[in-house]
């Protein structure tokens, strides 16, 4: 078999897919309600699939056309017009869709007694990413339309607790990379993700060459989604779960993986064979990868080394199954806001804990770090003049000083309470950060609050 046939044969077991379960029947279905439209999404078709299933028809500028999604109520959603409920977002897996999780893990199943409205959106083999599209970018754009889009949907639609300390994620495989990614760029939205068997680290050259070829199972060019790995190697560690574990810090995070042993005595069979060697060449090597990151950076975490477990349908149910578990757990004793964190982004500007960062708009793209990050002040580390807006710290305060390596300066709030200012990280990097032969000259800088 070829190089890439075989690449491409990995993609589709990666999306490997149990036989559907029967919907459930329909009975008297509960009347589809009318839809709120939110920045950039509008709901333009529903549809019952069962009693508790809700397929979604959402047009949206994040795809070239409308895109379908289920929503999973819990059981007892409709007993009170008042109660208000969590929600878990499910990612599948490269070639899965929006269907997966009912049918192929018969998640109505294991939901039946989970205190959460489940969400699943169709991820295709779009890693979960906003394509880089040989730098034109545009659709399909998977994280805009799920971070910025769906999320104030459903809350604008359903009868959600529309807040981070109830809202989780979590996915298998390409989906298990989703979680962990969304994660990590968004730590302030979601208050618990779980990687189950993703692919978690996009450094190690297997697990890269098959993100690499994933577009094509789109109709769309190798390297669509980052861009070739020898030129736009920053847009990778960009969006590399690994490469940004310092911003799971706060976020409950739970790693699963099998080791590539067909675990019969699960349920496991010979038809399930042909995943055993992606598990144990792939899978657990990324997620080892993740969970000794998150060991050396001294972050809290869940890891589930299961002694079993090929890349199946019977694994992901398993691991399915025991997140669950732990988000029951999560939404009883939530984790609160941090009171200090620290933050990386590629982004020219970000925003979050609700504080916005505007990058040198004349930098090459490059990482960006903070560094204990607190209302007494952070530390920033880059290049060219960085702005930064604080969020409403100082309500009440004529004015605030900044001191900025020393110097001190006088910023009155405005009226929300929000500080302005700049820092200078000497001149803005014209290289972009990785690529061979390329010069970054970061600096870095002390900023407190008075």
């Amino acid at each position: 078999m070829s190089t890439r046939n075989f690449l491409l044969a990995a993609c589709l077991i990666f999306g490997v897919v149990a036989t559907a379960s029967p919907a459930s029947a329909t009975g008297a279905l509960p009347p589809v309600q009318g839809t709120a439209a939110t920045a950039g999404a509008t709901i333009v078709g529903e549809q019952w699939l069962t009693q508790r299933t809700l397929q979604l028809t959402v047009a949206t500028d994040a795809f070239t056309a409308p895109v379908p999604v289920e929503v999973k109520f819990p059981t007892g959603y409709d007993a009170s017009a008042t109660r208000h409920w969590p929600v878990t977002y499910y990612l599948a897996g490269t070639t899965h869709d929006q269907t997966t999780f009912r049918t192929a893990y018969y998640g109505e199943g294991l939901t039946a007694s989970y205190p959460s409205i489940v969400v699943s959106p169709r991820g295709d083999s779009g890693y979960w990413s906003d394509w880089f599209n040989n730098s034109t970018g545009g659709p399909p754009e998977y994280e805009t339309f799920v971070t910025q889009q769906l999320v104030p949907l459903i809350d604008a639609n359903f009868r959600t607790i529309p807040d981070r300390a109830h809202r989780m994620v979590m996915g298998e495989s390409m989906g298990g990379y989703g979680t962990a990614m969304f994660g990590a760029r968004h730590p302030d939205e979601f208050a618990a993700v779980a990687s189950l068997s993703g692919a978690s680290d996009s450094n190690w050259p297997a697990g890269a060459t098959v993100l690499s070829a994933s577009p094509t199972l789109q109709g769309a060019p190798p390297d669509s989604i980052y861009g070739p790995l020898s030129t736009e190697a920053v847009r990778w560690h960009g969006h590399n779960p690994t490469d940004l574990a310092e911003n799971l810090a706060g976020v409950d995070v739970q790693i699963f993986t099998g080791n590539g042993v067909l675990g019969t005595a699960e349920g496991e069979t010979a038809t399930d064979g042909g995943g055993c060697s992606l598990e144990s060449g792939i899978i657990r090597p990324e997620s080892v990868s993740l969970h000794n990151t998150l060991l050396a950076l001294g972050i809290p975490h869940g890891w589930h080394d299961l002694p079993w477990g090929c890349h199946s349908p019977t694994l992901f149910e398993y691991e399915i199954a025991q997140a669950i578990q732990r988000f029951d757990t999560v939404l009883a004793d939530p984790p609160a806001p941090p009171a200090t964190f620290d933050y990386r982004s590629i982004e020219p500007a970000f925003s979050v804990w609700g504080w916005s960062v505007n990058a040198d708009p004349n930098r090459a793209l490059e990482f960006l770090d903070l560094h204990d990050v607190s209302a007494s002040g952070l530390t920033v580390t880059g290049s060219g003049t960085t702005s930064i807006t604080t969020p409403p710290l100082f309500n009440g305060k004529d004015t605030v000083t900044v001191t900025i390596d020393g110097t001190a300066a006088t910023v009155r709030p405005d009226k929300a309470g929000r500080i302005r200012f700049a820092v200078n990280l000497g001149p803005a990097d014209q290289q972009q950060q990785y690529n061979a032969g390329n010069v970054t000259d970061f600096r870095t800088s002390v900023v407190t609050f008075s």
